[in-house]
C-alpha cells in the first residue's frame, strides 16, 4: 500500500468504522498517521482487475518496539462491504501472511470484536487460533465498553527452529 492508495483505503476503513464492529476508532487517520504506525511492516491492497477499484486492504503493525517482539505483528484487514463474501478477505489475509513471513514475522495477532463473526471465521480459516478474550478492554467513542477476542497464528516457516 502506498499514499496513492490511501484515499480509497480510508473510504473502506470508514465503511468498517460505520458498521460498528471493526475497530474502536471513530474516523480513519491521515496517511501520515496510518503509515507511521506501520513503518517497516507489510501492507497490501486488493484491486478489481477490470476497473482498478480498491476492494480492501490488509496491514501489519508492530505490537511492541521491544526487540524481542520484532517478529510479532498485529493484523488489520478491511474489505469494502459491497465486496464481502467473495473471497477478497481470504486472498488479502493469505497474501499478508505470505508477506509477513518474507519480512521475518513469526507470530501474527488479531483482536476482533466477538460480534464480528465473519472476521473470526476468516482468521480461523487462515490458521489463527483463539488465545483468549479481553473483557471490557476498551470503550467505543459513544462510551460503550467492548470485549475483544484474541487470535494468533504462529508461522511454520519463521522461527520454527
Amino acid at each position: 500500500m502506498s499514499a496513492e492508495h490511501w484515499p480509497a483505503a480510508a473510504r473502506v476503513y470508514e465503511e468498517g468504522i460505520a458498521g460498528g464492529n471493526a475497530t474502536f476508532e471513530s474516523a480513519a487517520p491521515t496517511w501520515g498517521e496510518w503509515s507511521a504506525k506501520r513503518a517497516g511492516c507489510p501492507a497490501i491492497v486488493a484491486r478489481d482487475s477490470e476497473h482498478g477499484e480498491l476492494l480492501g486492504w490488509a496491514a501489519l503493525g508492530a505490537v511492541s518496539s521491544r526487540c524481542v517482539y520484532r517478529g510479532v505483528g498485529e493484523v488489520s484487514i478491511y474489505v469494502a462491504p459491497a465486496r464481502m463474501r467473495r473471497g477478497v478477505g481470504r486472498a488479502l489475509l493469505q497474501a499478508l501472511i505470505d508477506a509477513s513471513e518474507r519480512a521475518g514475522f513469526w507470530t501474527l495477532r488479531a483482536g476482533i470484536f466477538p460480534e464480528n463473526a465473519a472476521s473470526i471465521a476468516l482468521h480461523q480459516t487462515c490458521g489463527f487460533t483463539l488465545v483468549g478474550v479481553s473483557e471490557r478492554i476498551g470503550q467505543m467513542p459513544d462510551g460503550r465498553w467492548r470485549d475483544v477476542v484474541l487470535f494468533e497464528r504462529r508461522s511454520a516457516v519463521v522461527g520454527a527452529d
